[in-house]
């Protein structure tokens, strides 16, 4: 008998902290260590009142749960633990991640759509901002692939190959776009969308 589909939705960022939660009990302040590791230079670091209104979140909707641990030593901590119901919603977005291709309305598609909003030299300055900050991460990236990630882990060592990827697929746009720009005599507002006036016309 097929179950139902959950109607709760969430964010990357929370799906991530279920995920770390489902893996084994852990407390608030790991979470926000772990996820920090991977967030590089490209990302600003999540803030830990972040993290805790998520945990709030997700213990709200059941999918989690806190414990009190009392520790006569050290401060008294919260340690959380996935549910039943936490570990099925998991399930079902990976499920729905691994097999459906991702939107192609990335944060850099999107900023490509509304690049007529800003001043020619705002857009240089921040494409030219992203490309310091994407070389970087490329370098930091191809360490990484190369010596913290041994074969056993092989999902790691893919996921890490597959977001430099992405990383010099994006650089190379991204240099396309500033050399464009920067020859671009009459900067002017572009449609929004660039398809927008083959609807407009009828």
């Amino acid at each position: 008998m097929n179950k139902a589909k959950s109607k709760i939705t969430l964010s990357r960022t929370a799906l991530l902290i279920l995920g770390i939660i489902g893996q084994e009990p852990i407390n608030p302040y790991a979470i926000i260590q772990i996820i920090n590791q991977r967030r590089r230079n490209l990302r600003p670091k999540t803030h830990a009142q972040t993290v805790y209104g998520i945990i709030n979140n997700l213990a709200r909707k059941k999918l989690i749960f806190g414990e009190r641990i009392i520790n006569d030593k050290m401060p008294n901590k919260t340690v959380y633990s996935i549910t039943d119901k936490g570990r099925e919603l998991i399930q079902e977005h990976v499920f729905s991640y691994a097999s459906t291709p991702e939107s192609h309305l990335t944060e850099l598609a999107l900023s490509m759509m509304l690049i007529g909003h800003l001043e020619k030299e705002k857009v240089l300055k921040a494409l030219k901002e992203y490309r310091s900050k994407a070389e970087e991460e490329i370098i930091i990236r191809k360490k990484l692939g190369s010596s913290e990630i041994s074969e056993e882990v092989y999902v790691g060592k893919i996921a890490v190959e597959h977001t430099l990827k992405i990383l010099e697929v994006n650089l190379d746009t991204v240099n396309k776009l500033i050399q464009r720009i920067e020859k671009d005599t009459r900067w002017a507002n572009f449609n929004v969308p660039w398809w927008r006036d083959q609807y407009l016309q009828a």
